[in-house]
């Protein structure tokens, strides 16, 4: 972890004396007066970076990489990162996920402005997963596109965007290995990709907000898919729950009781070697603090408290219940998330009068159909979960809840816009709103991140 947030720190402040010389940042901003921008305005800057993590998905539906959507409060839903100044602050704060996604061979994405990317900002990223998007404009001239084609050379891969009513130049789609259509703005003409389709060009649909829609836009010979259809259920027919899934759901029944039973509780962890290794470790690592010794499974229990080991004990049961397969995993992460998301916030903004640890649990459970491909009004019946809850798990529109999932929805999606508004609605802070989404996502980042 130290070692790659080094890295990130060394690389950005590289990208930052590199760019203070160059002739072109300095005559494509000395009219608007950036780059004479005071240390003061730099920290504003960076104050002002922030980043929603999107997965990218194959046509099998595995990850291929994510996309880092965020930049100025002004960027809109593809955000890109203007200036050099801010590169530090999104590249420092993105660590955990960095790191765990390069682990794995992920593509990162990051959208840049043409300064930035002729000043050189994308070699933040490593050329081996550095995936450089150009955000859409008027056309280029001869040079910009020799500076794409230097990246590709250098092993990056670089992303054009397609715009409707907006053809590109010839210069553009050689310089592209990637063209991506925002599925959200028009459904592209079927000759219009046969046309643009080469050997070597990837096709990429973002945007994309439903299985049938991506069923459809693979079926258009796109191969790449980005946008939140992910986070749907896709059933199975006549699915069971598999036994590991059906025991931690015995465990989370016991930990949703109105009263506490230690006992019961204890016994069925007993019986759980993989949960009771865990705890005992998550106790006995240097950080937890204690001074003496865990003698058995039942002290394990009272040293930790009811509320720290509940609270553990939910995010560690869905996150085996998402077992190994990549999605699953992605959206137990995203489910940590948002459960932290929902109980930090109800703390910042308690005249709701609504209960952290109920809001953690709503957020802990609202992608669980799709984790376990079953219909969600199935899974809450086999939970001691009050109306309420169930109402809003099975989506019922006019549920207390549902504004918060709209809030949430905004920041996962990259819509900045729809997020000034939602915040307006709900007379939030929209600086609060942001900086407790990046600690959500922090925290939910580091059950998937081994220690160094």
């Amino acid at each position: 972890m130290k070692g790659i947030r080094a890295a990130l720190d060394a690389l950005a402040m590289d990208v930052l004396l590199r760019t203070r010389g160059n002739p072109y940042f300095q005559s494509h901003h000395i009219h608007s007066g950036e780059n004479s921008m005071t240390q003061e305005n730099n920290t504003s800057v960076q104050s002002h970076i922030f980043f929603t993590k999107q997965p990218i998905l194959d046509t099998k539906r595995s990850i291929w990489g994510y996309e880092l959507l965020g930049g100025g409060q002004k960027e809109g839903i593809h955000g890109t990162i203007s200036r050099e100044e801010g590169v530090a602050g999104l590249f420092s704060s993105a660590c955990v996920e960095l790191q765990e996604a390069m682990q794995r061979g992920k593509k990162i994405m990051v959208g840049f402005d043409d300064a930035s990317i002729v000043t050189g900002v994308p070699h933040a990223l490593p050329p081996s997963c550095g995936v450089v998007r150009v955000h859409p404009g008027e056309p280029r001239d001869a040079g910009f596109h020799a500076v794409l084609q230097d990246l590709r050379g250098q092993g990056y891969q670089t992303v054009m965007e397609v715009m409707p009513g907006m053809p590109l130049s010839d210069d553009a789609r050689a310089a592209a290995d990637i063209l991506a259509f925002n599925l959200g703005l028009d459904k592209p003409d079927q000759s219009l990709l046969n046309g643009m389709r080469t050997p070597h060009t990837v096709m990429l649909a973002h945007g994309v907000k439903s299985i049938e829609q991506f069923q459809a836009a693979r079926d258009m010979g796109f191969t790449l898919f980005q946008g939140p259809f992910f986070k749907e259920p896709e059933y199975v027919k006549e699915r069971k729950l598999a036994s590991n899934a059906a025991s931690r759901l015995n465990l989370l029944r016991l930990l949703e009781a109105g009263d506490p039973d230690f006992k019961a509780l204890g016994a069925a962890i007993r019986t759980d070697v993989s949960i009771s290794f865990r705890l005992l470790a998550y106790l006995n690592s240097p950080w937890f603090g204690l001074r003496q010794n865990i003698q058995s499974i039942d002290h394990a229990i009272k040293m930790l408290g009811w509320l720290k080991l509940k609270s553990w004990l939910r995010a560690v049961i869905l996150v085996d219940m998402a077992g190994k397969d990549e999605v699953p995993r992605e959206l137990a992460a995203l489910s940590l998330q948002r459960a932290k998301f929902f109980e930090l916030l109800t703390t910042h903004y308690d005249y709701w009068g609504f209960n952290p640890g109920t809001l953690f649990l709503l957020g802990l459970l609202s992608l669980i159909d799709a984790i376990l491909g079953m219909p969600m009004m199935s899974l809450v019946e086999l939970l001691p979960l009050d109306a309420k809850l169930k109402s809003a798990l099975t989506g019922d529109p006019n549920n207390e809840y549902r504004p918060l999932f709209r809030l949430l929805e905004c920041l996962e999606d990259g819509d900045w816009p729809a997020l000034t508004v939602q915040t307006q609605n709900l007379f939030m802070d929209l600086d609060q709103v942001r900086d407790t989404f990046a600690q959500a996502r922090e925290w939910g980042a580091g059950f998937f991140v081994s220690p160094a």
